[in-house]
């Protein structure tokens, strides 16, 4: 018995030593699990950091690509390159380590090539763009060793703006009066206003970044049919869904806006201006998408807010400092370099071809400092000047290559005050202008007058130059002077070589007297110091402050500098001997001319920053923002020196340079070449404009460039500069024949015909092979003065409408400018006409109007049709042209209008020369890569 105790024993011990280990081994196993499970938990931790971090690293490089593109429209490899060495830091991702690339093709330069091509994704899909693909790859390593790598393609588009039909970088309106129709895209950075009194046709698509509205004008006004306003707008929803030209619009793919029976309609916003007043349509995003298949689109269906390259902070949206997009007109300021963000978008840096005024030699360009190579030419003062080092100016008088002399710009003598042409010893804080007698002055001359300091007039300067890049320049002033720059009294060429006085002149900055007959044969200038009258004539939207007969106003009377368009073409082309054929076309597919006017601009005391903007400088402004005033009533004529409230924007609709103030410093010097004290900041003070008008000098920052003998022949040939050899361009069927662009600070008036007439295979004349020069102006404002506009009659019918009848008149060119801010319609503002003040005279006026288009008696009548082919561009507000819009009764009669977007345009060969592009980021594909590093 006690034997087998003894047994039993031993298998207990046995036993539980069995089960100790069983659960020592358990024990072990789940030890093991739970640190198994913890290493790969901490694995999975440090993968999912990695990967986090990664996607922080991609999201910051594809932001500083996009910031470097939104600041430079074509950044250099380097720059580009640059972005990998600033990777997220360790205060946005911590224990990180990044190896980032940026792939791409490259040009022989080795900076990044791009083509043009369609723009595949996005909001912009469809455009064509020049496009350069890159790949971006990023790789972030943890301590552990746990790394992820992430690559994204992507495509940066440079979209070319003028293959839009419309595009407005604020908000944007339409209101014809007649049946109208829109080709081309219309894009709007604000807010998108539509209404029609009959039929409002677009044929491509419509997008707003901000709202879509149809019951109301941008003045606030209803678009009711009690208002002239119950037309239809049609929008398609497919390609050429609606046919343009045709009232009403048929076919299933032509939808009308508002759908009938919709409550609220189809618009985004209805019931006030947004954000200000109305509501939403919550419908719409189904409705843009559904009923018009995307054509009608805004921020909420995928429209983007579109920027030139170099505004980083628009000026509506943000104070200053801030970058206002009219920079691209302006000209470098000192210290600025070519190549910095604004440089490179500046139309100055891009311009083969300069023409440069100022009071001062340092005003002609200031970035540069003085040249001293004898082409920095001014206009003396005295009868008997001479400009010492600037041969071949002697004696008083120009040498001209086609023989004989010409004066320059001497008006006549005359006792009688009232009439007189001269004038001297300007005052600022002493009473009224003092005349003498007997005393001559030079009929360009100008003052320097600073706000508080009386100054004198001294004689301007002028450079005309020829640049292969943005520094290297050779001045032709000389040589372009001695071929005249005289024509007879209200004898605008219309053809080549057809100025009598001067048959070569490029330049025109002056004209005979109208008692002095001149003809070619009877010698330049008609040998007499007095016989020149400045080529002057009154602009009405400018002049008069609201749509009534006030007078004529100082403000009104501009002077022009012209350019004879068709002997430039000969110049560039051989025909008038010189130095054209050396001006370089190949780097631009044609010419780019940038013209500055800045006679009688005074310093600007209030600038905005636009990057190289400071202050006790001349930017390019009039200082002539007191237009609006609207708590005073339809008759006043006096500014009220108080800047008009904000309203629906986050700055006052007199404020066009959006730097919070109102600039009226412009007024100083506006009268004093007519005998009218404007010290009193009133601009709108009147003279005589058939006398002291007419042949007086233009004090004040009114100057502006006038375009002339820029139509087409009876053959069907553009009189505009073309690609060399212009023979082979005129007589092969080739519509790649280059461009020419026109650059200005100052607004641009374009008189008659303009790469286009009855001719122009595109109106159904001359032959379909017929080619043209791919025309632009892109400038502070455009003008289109008619076939039958002449200076003299509008000085003669200042506020006479009738009297300044316009005629049918063509234009084929793409016209980048600007406008005026809108405001509320002031109650006072009634009656048919009146129902549009407030306005910024919409896209149907876009383009400037000055005569009447109507007919007498305000009938529509084909007579008096403008034909337009091109694209309308608004991307600022203007500063110099700074009137208001107001019709019908005095300014202008609406024409009847043949609009067409220039769909050569698509064709990126047929692109005008330094169009500005957006630039646009999409991304195409995103994946992570697990092949092993």
């Amino acid at each position: 018995m006690k034997y087998r105790q003894n047994i039993s024993r031993g298998f207990t011990l046995i036993a539980a030593l069995l089960v100790l280990v069983l659960l020592s081994g358990v024990a072990i196993g789940l030890l093991f699990m739970v640190g198994n499970e913890a290493r790969m938990g901490g694995n999975d931790l440090e993968a999912n950091q990695a990967y986090y971090g990664a996607e922080s690293g991609m999201e910051k490089l594809t932001s500083d690509l996009s910031s470097l593109y939104t600041q430079f429209q074509s950044p250099n490899n380097a720059q580009i390159q640059n972005l990998i060495n600033f990777p997220p830091t360790s205060a946005m991702v911590s224990n990180m380590t990044y190896t980032e690339s940026i792939v791409y093709p490259v040009n022989g330069s080795g900076n990044p090539a791009s083509s043009f091509n369609t723009i595949s994704s996005g909001s912009n899909q469809g455009l064509y763009a020049e496009i350069t693909p890159i790949t971006l790859t990023v790789i972030a390593t943890r301590p552990s060793g746990a790394s992820v790598n992430i690559t994204r393609g992507i495509e940066v588009a440079q979209i070319p703006v003028f293959q839009f039909g419309v595009f407005c970088g604020y908000d944007c309106s339409y209101f014809p009066y007649p049946n109208f129709s829109v080709g081309g895209r219309v894009h709007s950075n604000g807010n998108l206003f539509l209404a029609a009194s009959s039929n409002l046709v677009f044929g491509d698509k419509v997008q707003a970044y901000g709202q879509i509205v149809t019951d109301r004008m941008e003045n606030g006004v209803a678009a009711t049919s009690g208002n002239g306003l119950g037309g239809t707008i049609y929008i398609p929803k497919a390609s050429a869904g609606c046919p343009l030209g045709v009232f009403p619009p048929g076919g299933a793919n032509c939808v009308t806006l508002p759908a009938a029976g919709t409550v609220p309609g189809d618009a985004s916003w209805s019931g006030g201006y947004p954000p200000l007043a109305g509501a939403v349509n919550a419908n719409f995003p189904s409705l843009s998408t559904g009923t018009f298949n995307s054509y009608l689109a805004n921020s909420l269906t995928g429209v983007t807010n579109m920027q030139l390259p170099f505004v980083q902070n628009s000026c509506v949206s943000n104070p200053p400092p801030c970058t206002d997009p009219i920079q691209i007109i302006r000209k470098p300021q000192p210290g600025e370099s070519p190549t910095s963000a604004i440089g490179t978008s500046r139309e100055y840096n891009k311009a083969q071809i300069r023409i440069l005024l100022a009071d001062t030699q340092a005003g002609l360009h200031p970035e540069r400092g003085a040249i001293n190579d004898g082409q920095d030419v001014q206009f003396p003062m005295t009868p008997a000047w001479s400009s010492p080092g600037n041969a071949p100016f002697q004696n008083g008088a120009v040498t001209l290559t086609a023989g004989g002399t010409e004066y320059a710009g001497f008006a006549t003598v005359s006792a009688t005050p009232a009439t007189s042409p001269y004038w001297v010893s300007p005052r600022i804080n002493s009473g009224p202008v003092n005349w003498a007698t007997g005393t001559q002055f030079p009929l360009i001359g100008e003052l320097t007058d600073q706000p508080t300091t009386p100054g004198a007039m001294t004689g301007p300067w002028i450079r005309v130059e020829t640049c292969t890049s943005a520094t290297t320049c050779t001045g032709v002033t000389q040589e372009w002077l001695k071929l005249g720059f005289s024509r007879l009294n209200n004898a605008v060429p219309t053809t080549p070589g057809s100025n009598t006085v001067d048959p070569n002149a490029i330049l025109i900055l002056q004209q005979l007297r109208p008692s002095v007959a001149q003809t070619q044969a009877s010698g330049h200038g008609a040998g007499t110091q007095g016989n020149f009258y400045p080529i002057n004539f009154y602009d009405t939207r400018e002049g008069e402050m609201r749509d009534n007969a006030n007078g004529c106003a100082v403000n009104g009377i501009m002077n022009a500098v012209e350019l004879d368009v068709g002997n430039l073409a000969r110049w560039l082309n051989g025909t008038t001997a010189g130095t054209g054929t050396s001006v370089n076309y190949a780097t631009a597919n044609g010419y780019i001319l940038y013209f500055s006017d800045h006679r009688g601009m005074l310093v600007d005391p209030n600038p905005t920053n636009g990057g190289a903007i400071a202050g006790g400088i001349i930017t390019g402004e009039s200082g002539l923002e007191d237009t609006v005033n609207s708590a005073q009533g339809i008759a006043s004529t006096t500014p009220d020196g108080v800047i008009e409230p904000r309203s629906y924007y986050s700055y006052s609709p007199e404020d066009v340079d959006l730097n919070g103030v109102l600039d009226n410093w412009g007024t100083v010097n506006i009268g004093y070449g007519f005998g009218v004290n404007s010290s009193n900041k009133n601009p709108y003070q009147t003279t005589s404009c058939t006398t002291t008008g007419m042949a007086n000098p233009v004090s004040g920052a009114r100057h502006a460039l006038k375009l002339v003998d820029g139509g087409m022949s009876a053959g069907g040939v553009s009189y505009l500069p073309v690609l060399p050899p212009a023979a082979a361009c005129v007589t092969t069927a080739t519509t790649d024949c280059g461009g020419f662009t026109i650059a200005s600070e100052n607004p641009v008036y374009v008189q008659g015909n303009y790469n286009s007439g009855p001719a122009d295979p595109f109106w159904g004349g001359g032959s379909i092979n017929t080619p043209h020069s791919a025309a632009s102006i892109i400038a502070d404002a455009v003008l289109v003065l008619s076939n039958a506009w002449t200076d003299t009659n509008s000085l003669n019918n200042p506020t006479t409408l009738n009297s300044r009848m316009a005629a049918t008149t063509y234009y084929r060119m793409a016209v980048a400018a600007g406008t005026n801010p809108a405001f509320p319609n002031p109650g006072w503002a009634a009656g048919a006409s009146q129902t549009y003040f407030g306005n910024d005279g919409g896209l149907l006026d876009f383009l400037r109007f000055l005569e009447n288009w109507s007919g007498p008696g305000g009938v529509a009548n084909p007579s008096y049709t403008i034909y337009y082919n091109g694209s309308l561009i608004y991307p600022y507000f203007s500063e110099y042209a700074t009137g208001s819009y107001k019709c019908c009764a005095v300014v202008y009669s609406p024409p009847k209008r043949q609009f067409y977007f220039d769909t050569m345009f698509l064709n990126p060969v047929n692109l005008p020369p330094g169009t500005p592009m957006f630039s646009d980021i999409d991304t195409l594909s995103s994946h992570q890569n697990f092949t092993p590093q």
